[in-house]
């Protein structure tokens, strides 16, 4: 079963390594820019799983059970050892079981184990595969729709990376797969990969070009879905000057042209912010900012304004027109009165005399409002 003198099982099989020889796979699509290890370490990448993946319920079941080897990890050789393409949770939660140290970095507190159990993490099955390719049908599914979902940022690398290596076999005149047919090997819908990986490409080129940086942004967390979803409306992709989506072809690697990187780097900006900058993303959250960002971007002035004041409130303004405004002012005050009406019996007259100088404005501010609103009418009706 090995591989000449590295002692590795050959490729296509499946065998007991020792666990020493096990390495995390640091190309893990899971290590999003929110979840990313602090460092390429194994006590930093289990503090990394342990925080995003939910490692306790994994070591706690491990080390009653100990652990069975029924499904093999799938590993590639690099540099004489075997990185884990699959299996980086199952791999943690040994390595924290075998190593005090390790466990402080998860923040776990090792079970007892009884010594045949403890025996079990010595040696783990794994199967080897020649080519990362050679694993992602599994890989894919499992994650992308299976019982170990992936965030959406994650399973748009994994696909990305699948669909540039198809890309590469195309050159080559090899057989090859495209987006679609790769969603499809994923068990996920077309339209969906489609976005989110043309969403990855428009960040990857930010990057590229240093117009923005993921990691220049001010929250923590980083909702990817912002952009994707932003991405199917086509008011986000004009303003980027990107063309029509058409989701028959793969997405374009360079999506956005040289002379919009400005408005790429506002977009991006205001979607995640920027700590260089000390600006807050403008959009605070999906509903409803993202719709009413779509909304400015529909108006330039009210683009003008975002850019010069980053506030989302003060653009939305300027892209709403008056008549729509007034329109919106006036069913919402009309519903809050309805709401005081409803409970007017809770009226206290004691100690709030300030009520009734507010009623009185209330009472001026609707006989104003009425006035006009019969006027204009009035109006239409003698033309």
């Amino acid at each position: 079963m090995a591989d000449g003198s590295l002692g590795l099982p050959k490729i296509g099989e499946a065998a007991k390594v020792p666990v020493e020889l096990l390495d995390f796979d640091e190309n893990n699509p899971r290590f999003t820019p929110d979840k990313k290890p602090s460092g390429s370490s194994d006590s930093a990448v289990i503090a990394m799983l342990a925080a995003s993946a939910d490692l306790s319920e994994l070591i706690q079941s491990i080390s009653t059970s100990g652990y069975i080897n029924i499904e093999p990890l799938i590993v590639i050789e690099r540099d004489g050892r075997l990185a884990v393409l699959e299996g980086n949770r199952r791999l943690a939660a040994v390595k924290v079981l075998r190593d005090p140290e390790l466990a402080k970095a998860a923040r776990s507190t090792i079970p007892s184990m009884d010594a045949d159990k403890a025996a079990s993490l010595h040696e783990l099955l794994v199967y080897r595969v020649g080519h990362e390719d050679d694993a992602r049908d599994l890989i894919g599914f499992k994650h992308i729709n299976g019982p170990q979902s992936w965030d959406a940022f994650a399973k748009a690398r994994f696909a990305a990376r699948w669909l540039g290596d198809e890309h590469k076999k195309r050159a080559a005149g090899q057989a090859s797969m495209d987006l679609n047919q790769i969603a499809s090997r994923m068990g996920d819908q077309h339209s969906t990969m489609h976005r989110m990986v043309a969403a990855l490409y428009v960040l990857n080129q930010a990057e590229a070009n240093d117009v923005y940086f993921i990691a220049d942004r001010k929250r923590k967390s980083f909702s990817f879905s912002h952009l994707y979803t932003g991405l199917a409306y086509e008011e986000f992709t004009n303003y980027l000057g990107m063309p029509k989506t058409d989701r028959s072809a793969d997405p374009s690697l360079e999506p956005v042209p040289s002379d919009k990187f400005s408005e790429l780097r506002n977009l991006l900006t205001w979607l995640y912010g920027s700590k260089e900058r000390d600006l807050e993303p403008a959009v605070k959250s999906q509903n409803p900012d993202l719709g009413r960002l779509r909304e400015v971007l529909s108006s330039p002035t009210a683009v003008i304004v975002l850019a010069e004041r980053n506030n989302l409130d003060e653009a939305i303004i300027t892209a709403t027109p008056v008549d729509v405004r007034f329109q919106r002012h006036l069913i919402g005050a009309n519903a809050e009165l309805q709401h005081a009406l409803s409970t007017l019996e809770g009226f206290d007259p004691v100690g709030q005399p300030e009520l009734q100088t507010i009623a009185d404005s209330v009472v001026r501010k609707a006989n104003i409002v009425k006035a006009q609103v019969d006027s204009a009418i009035s109006g239409l009706r003698t033309e």
